[in-house]
């Protein structure tokens, strides 16, 4: 445990919150592109001010990103805390070569671009951060990205420069920031391919995104479920048509578009795309003890959620449905007359938004191809009907027996007043297949948010013990790896 690392990050607690809020002020609305360019600048200058050897801006097709490296001090930090020897950039403006023979090294991914708000259904507005306590008591930083995901992120340039400015940095920490992650990552593969050199010399593949576990206790996630969105739209006649005049000989898409439906589910619940399931990877015994030590109140849940029972489907628990199995999800149905009162149409089109989350092993891609085909079977010719891929993200598991976790659970237990949980995968997604993927990382989520942080909602927000914890886990990460 590195007591002055925490002890000059407890002492600098107002210096880095007035850095976080000037961080949280500057809106970085990937969907809009509003306050990008400020963001990145104002990300690029707290890096290195808070230790980063270097930050470097990376072009996309989209929002750009941000890479910054921090080198290993010698034995031992120089006076003021910074490593002795010279760590600066390469000629081609890529984070410099490694300051000292064989450190680990760890590559840390986060988000600097947050969700769209709507100030009128906040309490203060979203852009103006402000602390103050929640319903329970605890006192919480209120602004849009607090939890999601810069809050999170900024606890590793706090935990860098604690250990810097006391005992030294003994890990090399690269730091990629993606300006696209409320928009579906659609540009990180490229950034990553682009840059694995700098990127995959790494031991391990860390993020620090989402809430901690609904007890409140902290959760290590070994890794992601992936997701295929996918839109229906079935087109009819050439306008809407009185229901009376016109119904019966003409046909109604919402009626082929129901139908369509129907067929993607059997009776027990089961998805019946052909091979849907053909690749989901098998639970084995690492994966019942670790589903046997997870808490859950079934009851609890039912209760929260005003429900009397779960849906039928694979898996004979709902932790077994949640983590181990994909699913085929309608987000959004929409066609004809949805206002008040009465409106006797028969509508020209119907449209279907739906998202499939995919588990370990499973290719969006294969499930897209698969899904497609079905539509198009079950289709009965009378309407035009057309699906469209809507964006993707690979599943991402890291194998419950490797090492790493080890490591990671220790420094989660010195970090926080509770025992962490050990999970196989989160029930939603996050882009960390491509670490995996592109850089044979092993890859692992520890989230630092409350468990009520409101990611994407009005009053976002992240309590102030939570932020601490996650510095600390930070500084213990770093030094233990």
């Amino acid at each position: 445990m590195s007591e002055a690392a925490w002890r000059f990050a407890d002492d600098h607690e107002d210096e880095q919150l007035a850095d976080l809020f000037s961080l949280l002020a500057q809106p970085s609305i990937s969907a809009t592109g509003e306050g990008v360019a400020d963001c990145v600048e104002l990300v690029q200058a707290l890096c290195t001010e808070y230790g980063f050897d270097d930050a470097i801006r990376v072009e996309t097709p989209g929002q750009p990103a941000v890479i910054a490296r921090a080198e290993a001090d010698d034995a031992g930090a120089t006076g003021d805390g910074r490593p002795g020897a010279d760590a600066g950039a390469t000629g081609d403006g890529r984070p410099g070569a490694d300051a000292v023979d064989d450190p680990s090294t760890i590559f840390v991914y986060g988000h600097y671009d947050v969700q769209p708000a709507d100030p009128e259904e906040w309490t203060t507005p979203p852009f103006e951060p402000t602390i103050r306590e929640g319903p329970d008591g605890r006192e919480r930083i209120y602004a849009r990205g607090a939890g999601d995901n810069t809050g999170q992120w900024f606890a590793h340039l706090c935990a860098v420069r604690a250990l810097r400015e006391t005992t030294g940095l003994p890990t090399n920490v690269t730091l990629l920031l993606e300006g696209e992650e409320e928009s579906g990552s659609p540009n990180l593969d490229g950034v990553v391919r682009e840059y694995a050199d700098v990127l995959g010399e790494a031991d391990l593949a860390y993020v620090a995104d989402g809430p901690v576990d609904e007890s409140g206790r902290p959760h290590v996630l070994l890794g992601a479920r992936g997701m295929q969105y996918v839109q229906i739209d079935v087109e009819g006649p050439n306008r809407d048509l009185h229901s009376g005049n016109y119904g019966g000989p003409v046909p109604n898409p919402a009626w082929e578009l129901v139908r369509i439906v129907a067929s993607l589910k059997d009776d027990s619940g089961r998805v019946a795309v052909d091979g849907f399931y053909d690749d989901v990877r098998p639970i084995d015994e690492r994966d019942r003890e670790a589903l046997d030590a997870m808490p859950f109140d079934a009851e609890a849940v039912k209760t929260d959620l005003g429900i009397d029972a779960f849906a039928e489907g694979p898996g004979e628990s709902y932790l077994e449905k949640l983590l181990y199995y994909p699913t085929c999800n309608i987000c959004g149905f929409t066609s004809g007359y949805g206002g008040e009162g009465s409106k006797t149409v028969l509508p020209s089109t119907a449209t279907l938004k739906m998202d499939m989350r995919l588990v370990a092993d499973q290719d969006p891609d294969a499930i897209y191809d698969a899904f497609e085909n079905h539509v198009h079977e079950h289709a009965t010719g009378v309407c035009d009907v057309s699906v469209t891929k809507m964006g993707q993200m690979h599943p991402q598991r890291t194998p419950l027996d490797h090492p790493i976790r080890e490591t990671v659970l220790a420094a989660v237990a010195a970090a926080w007043p509770t025992e962490p949980i050990l999970k196989p995968t989160l029930g939603g997604s996050l882009p960390t297949a491509v670490f995996e993927r592109e850089l044979g990382l092993p890859c692992v989520t520890v989230p630092y948010a409350n468990e009520d942080e409101n990611n994407h909602s009005p009053d976002e927000n992240l309590a102030l013990d939570c932020f601490r914890s996650g510095i600390r886990t930070s500084v213990e990460l770093f030094e233990t790896l």
